[in-house]
């Protein structure tokens, strides 16, 4: 009976370490390996934990208008393919007080796919569409985000960690645009329900 224990425990070991195989760290962009490549059944890990610091509530306020996202870390989440850490999010937008979004409700860290923000491209240089005030170096975060009203836009949400009079704060770079396949020439490109732009915004930890 030890024997058969023995042999079910070293099977199970050597099942664990082949599905989970090759081991990737998502924060180090210099190993030539993209997710496009990886391997069936290998694992974008977050070996450092640096998806950890932007877990949480975050609330940017302008007035009466308001962008509150809620970010959460899936941990070897499978998407098929491979495993990989990965940041599942909802959002909700106020405009002059009026709620045009809120998918915070719907986050299911269980299928990436129903999430309206999502990713885990970890960055430390200032190359793609940085903050004012990007440091060489610094861990910075790209999430894709989506547009449930239209359905036909998304974009990048580019965040950067910051303190702001003691608070834990999130500066943030929004860029969304069209992909829709419906759009008739010589009609204006249809606009997302936020607006497409908005830079070097803070979003303080709630």
């Amino acid at each position: 009976m030890k024997y058969i224990l023995i042999i079910l425990t070293l099977s199970i070991t050597t099942y664990s370490c082949k599905a989970q195989s090759p081991i990737i760290n998502l924060a180090d962009n210099d190993d030539g390996i993209t997710q496009m490549d990886m391997p069936e059944n290998g694992y974008y890990k977050d070996v450092n934990n640096v998806l950890n610091g932007f877990e949480g509530t975050w609330l940017y306020t302008n007035g009466n208008t308001s962008l509150k996202v809620t970010l959460v870390k899936s941990v070897q989440y499978f998407n098929g393919k491979f495993y990989e850490d990965v940041i599942i999010g909802g959002y909700q937008y106020i405009e002059n007080g009026v709620e045009k979004i809120n998918t915070i409700s719907n986050i299911d860290i269980n299928n990436k796919f129903y999430a309206k923000i999502w990713g885990n491209n970890v960055y430390d240089n200032c190359s793609i569409i940085p903050a004012d005030d990007c440091i060489e170096g610094e861990k910075r975060l790209s999430l894709a985000i989506l547009d449930p009203v239209t359905e036909q836009h998304s974009g990048d949400l580019l965040l950067h960690k910051r303190t702001v009079n003691g608070q834990e704060a999130l500066k943030a770079m929004i860029d969304i645009g069209y992909v829709g396949n419906n759009h008739q020439e010589g009609v204006p490109t249809p606009l997302p329900t936020m607006p497409s732009q908005m830079n070097n915004i803070i979003l303080i930890k709630q």
